[in-house]
Formats: C-alpha cells, structure tokens, sequence
C-alpha cells in the first residue's frame, strides 16, 4: 500500500484543515484531558490526512527501467541502430559500411557523454547540501554497492530468526532490555547519589504558556523529514500547513503544561535497527534509529526552550561541559584539553589524560535519579510532575523489513531521537566533576575527559588512582556503566622527558586501565606529545581515497559541480578542528599540502 501524494492532493489537504471545526479539541483542553485533546486533535488530522492522501495498493510498473539512470528509449534505439551497423560492417566489410559504422558510433558517443554530464550535473547540484545523497549519486557512478537495508536473519541463543515479525520483537525485547542488564551489573556505590549534588536550588522553574506564533516560528527551524512515527503522518506534509494547525496544538500543549500531563501518542516511538558493524546476524551489532511523531517535536521544543533558557539564566551547567548546547562545539572541549597539557608542558610537568568510555550512556539513565536531580536544580511542582509523565510509560515497537513488532515499555534513558533528551543528559552527568575536588574534567555530553598534571610522576599516578575511586563511585551511585574495554589514557609530556620505569599502573575497580600513546577524542587523535602525527596520518588516508573518486568521475562534471564536489568530500577534513591540529610542524602539514595541490 502507498499513499498517493500530488501538488493537488497537497492543496487538497490544505483546503479540508482550513474548513476544520476543533470544538472538541478545546472543549476537551477547557476540561483539562490534555490526553483526549491531543487524542481528538489527531485524529481529526489523519481523517483529513486519509482523505487528502490515501492508501492504495501499489501496480507493478512494466514501464521500461534502465541499468543506467540518464539511458532515454532514444538513446536505446540508437544503441540497437549501432549494432546493426556493426554486424553490417562485420558481414560486409567495405569502406563505405566502415565509414557510416565509424561516424555513427562516433557521433553516438559524443551524445551519450553529454547526456550522462547533463544527468550528472544535475544531480550533484540538486543534492549539494546533503552528503548521503550525494554519496549514493557517487557510488551509482563508479558502480559500487549500495549496503542493503534487509535483514535476511538474526541468531538469538544459536536459533535462526527469518521471520520478519519475530525478527521485530527480538530486536525490540534487546534493545528495551539492555539497560536493565547492565543496571544489574553494577555494584552498589559506597555514596548515594545524593551526596554529590549541589545544595538546593531556591528559585523555580516555570512552565510559561506557549502560543500560535511560537509554533509557526517553532516549525520553520525544525528539518524538512520524509520520516514517519507510528502515527503515520509525514512530517514533510504536515509542516507546511502548520499555520492552518498552530492555533489548536497551542491549546493543546498549554493544557499539557498547566497539568502536568504528556499525551500518551506523543510517547511512542518507531525504532529501525540499523547495522553498525560486524556480523549481520548479531543483534548487539544493530544501532536503534529511533522516530518519533511529528507534534512531539514541538511539544518538546517549547519545554527545551524554557528549560534551557532557565539553565543558562541560573549558570547550572558545568563550565566545561561541551556539548549539545549552542556556541558549543568540539573544538572548545579540544582546546581546553590542548591548554592543560600545554601549560603542564611548560611547567615541566607530567599530565595524565584519561579517556572514560561509558556503555550505552543516553539509554541507562535511571528516571528515578533523573528527576530527583531535575528538583535540586529547580524543577518543582507541575513542572516535575510534567517531567515525570514524559519519562514514565515511554513505549517502542521496532520495524524489521517493513513489519512492526508490538509494544515494549521502555524503563531507563531518556528518548532517543527527541528534542529534550540532550538536555535532560546533560543535567544528568552535571554533577560528576563534584566527585574530585583536584581532577579536572572535560565533557561533551558523555564524552568524559579527566586530566591532571604533577611535577613528580609517580605522586600523579598514586593521587589519580585514589581519585579515581571517587568518580568511579559517582557512576556506580548514578547507574552508569564503565566500559572499561575501551577506557586508556595517556601520560602527556615533552619530547625530553622521560617516564620512569617502574610498575605503577592507573587502576579502577581493581582493573588496569591500558596506557595508550595516541587515543581518539571527539574525531581527533591526540597523541602523548601533542605532535598531531597520527590525526594528519588518518585525514591523508581519507583525503586520498575521496580524491580518487572525484578522478574517476571528474571526466563526467563541469568544473563548478567538481568544486561542490571537493566541499563536500575534502574540505570538511582540512577544516574540522584545525584550530587544534595545525599547531604543528610545517613538516607534518605538507602531506596535506601535497594533497590539495594534487586534487
């Protein structure tokens, strides 16, 4: 089945919500049933939706498809008109048969280059801005396969899995299960988690109404998304008749505010697994893609929005916390990094940089914790109760090869894929530097960087270790999980000075933690002596196989398609946190220089 979507169905659509009645939708917020509000509202839209766009069973087309996607049907005759030349040519091998063949073949060629430039052109231009598409537009070039998006099977316990539906529900019982299990893992904390928060917050968060105007304004910013929840509705329709549904979705979001209630739709997400890397048939090898409804996203984006401007207003986040937060970015983490270790440097001292990898950060943050800490920052009343009914009864179903799964409860994190789950993050691993008066932390997001410098090395270690006791208790009290496996650090010093040789180790939890001489933080390899070698090594090797590409296809593009081609491909690794990297020597950036010169 499939919707059947035309410029005159889109008016269609546009012209039935303009002669809506929401009565019911208001009478039912002026009772204060946020839940029923938002039930009728949608329901009147995918009545008007299903009328406007409705499903139809698909035909199979016996229109002609080509291998090639600029091949025309007259440019197919031609080909045939060619051949038959040819054989002429072969059977009867004169000069004048040779000649007609030649000039034939000749002129063919020259007008299928241009019709397979013209094609070309016009793709790279029409997807300039989104480098997936542009990728697939390259890979149907120079012939390379697409990665399938079917699962053919799973192996659950050594039992083989093809059905499509129970295929669904094991993915979906992994990966609303996951959390739990490695919950249960933790040992129990010698602190609570109480302990490390901040004294109380005297001020308050308020939930300040949200109107029309704010939604219209809301809608304009969010991305244009072909992407549809389990409601069905196509945000990419929805979004630009908002002006004609703001009125009514205010009301209802403000009915959700005063009572401290989130509709239940809002809450339910559509989950794809997408394969990460390793063996196709593990389910631990699958990430979750999860989608949520349209609406929510706008529910969601008022709430952030005044969370987020009473957080700043109140200085609550940790100063060098990096991440999802705007006039933040990676190079701001990368840069106090650098400055520690440079001015340790300069000292003449040692400094110790410890990676901390954390196991499925976002999805194990226990609710309970979560808004306990949303109260000591301010969070009270209506506002908590609002916090709590968007945590509490969250549900999934996952899609696997076009068939959903049922329902699970989702009992730890916070939602993924949706607006406040950042945010509702950060606050949550807000308090970790609290754990070490003498550590020095830099974070984006979960992204967890401790440094500490000493002029004696063997003191350093000793003094990290024992702090390392703390911030290893700061996550067992907060269900975090350390994924130890991929935790290191590295002894950052100068060229001349050397690490003694001796045993000492950094241990947390009675494991050895592994020292490393270069380790990979935010997209960037940072190495023992700040010397950039290995992150220019790594940029070199992906510069080359995109220049090699763009060779292979330039004989199809004019030169300004080629130049869009260059910012897409190769630009993006010459400038991503360069600010950092190039401190280096002129040495180490001539391989870069050659590069470029070469493209």
């Amino acid at each position: 089945m499939k919707r059947t979507i035309t410029d005159e169905a889109s008016l269609n659509f546009k012209n039935n919500l303009s002669n809506v009645n929401w009565a019911p939708v208001l009478a039912s917020c002026n009772a204060n049933q946020p839940n029923l509000a938002y039930d009728l509202f949608t329901k009147i839209i995918k009545s008007t939706y299903d009328e406007a766009f409705p499903l139809r069973p698909t035909r199979i087309s016996k229109k002609i498809t080509f291998h090639q996607p600029w091949m025309t049907q007259g440019l197919l005759n031609s080909i045939k008109k060619k051949e038959k030349l040819y054989i002429k040519y072969i059977k009867n091998p004169t000069i004048d048969n040779k000649t007609i063949f030649t000039n034939y073949r000749n002129k063919y060629k020259l007008i299928r280059k241009k019709l397979e430039q013209s094609y070309y052109a016009s793709e790279f231009i029409k997807y300039h801005n989104n480098i997936k598409k542009t990728r697939q537009v390259i890979r149907s070039i120079v012939k390379t396969e697409n990665k399938k998006t079917l699962i053919n099977e799973i192996n659950i316990d050594g039992n083989v899995i093809k059905d499509p539906v129970l295929m669904a529900e094991q993915f979906n019982s992994y990966f609303t299960g996951l959390a739990k299990s490695l919950a249960a893992k933790i040992p129990s904390p010698k602190r609570t988690f109480h302990e490390y928060l901040p004294q109380s917050s005297v001020d308050s968060f308020a939930l300040i109404p949200t109107s029309p105007e704010e939604l219209i304004s809301i809608n304009k910013t969010l991305k244009s998304t072909h992407s549809s929840g389990p409601d069905d509705l196509n945000p990419y329709l929805l979004s630009p008749v908002m002006d004609l549904l703001a009125k009514p979705l205010a009301e209802v979001i403000n009915c959700s505010l005063i009572n401290g209630e989130v509709p239940m739709e809002i809450k339910i997400a559509k989950v794809l697994p997408i394969h990460k890397q390793g063996i196709k048939s593990e389910v631990s090898n699958y990430r979750p893609i999860s989608i949520l409804p349209f609406f929510s996203k706008l529910f969601e984006r008022v709430i952030y929005d005044r969370l987020f401007s009473y957080i700043k207003q109140k200085n609550i986040l940790y100063p060098f916390q990096h991440g999802f937060q705007p006039g933040h970015s990676t190079s701001m983490s990368l840069l106090d990094i650098q400055d520690k270790i440079s001015m340790a440097m300069d000292n003449n001292e040692y400094s110790i940089g410890i990676f901390l990898d954390l196991a499925k950060a976002f999805d194990t943050v226990d609710h309970r914790i979560l808004l306990a800490k949303l109260e000591c920052y301010g969070v009270r009343g209506i506002a908590l109760n609002w916090f709590k009914s968007y945590l509490d009864e969250r549900y999934q179903q996952v899609m696997c090869n076009g068939r959903l799964s049922n329902l699970q409860l989702i009992e730890f994190g916070v939602p993924q894929g949706s607006i406040l789950g950042p945010l509702l993050f950060l606050l949550y691993i807000n308090d970790l530097p609290n754990s070490s008066s003498i550590l020095h932390y830099i974070l984006f997001a979960d992204d967890s960087n401790v440094f500490l410098s000493h002029a004696s090395y063997n003191q350093l270690i000793e003094l990290v270790n024992i702090e390392l006791e703390s911030a290893s208790d700061w996550f067992k009290a907060n269900k975090l999980s350390l994924n130890l496996s991929k935790t290191n650090y590295i002894i950052f010093r100068s060229n001349k000075k050397q690490i003694p040789n001796n045993n000492n180790e950094l241990i947390i939890d009675n494991i050895n933690i592994p020292q490393v001489s270069t380790s990979k933080f935010l997209g960037v390899y940072i190495d023992e002596h700040l010397k950039w070698k290995k992150h220019i090594t790594e940029i070199c090797k992906k510069i080359t196989k995109n220049i090699g590409i763009i060779k292979r296809i330039s004989y199809l593009l004019p030169t300004d398609v080629l130049t869009n081609l260059y910012y897409t491909l190769i630009y993006p690794y010459l400038t991503y946190c360069n600010l950092i990297w190039t401190s280096t020597y002129d040495t180490h950036l001539l391989r870069l220089k050659t590069l470029q010169k070469r493209l």
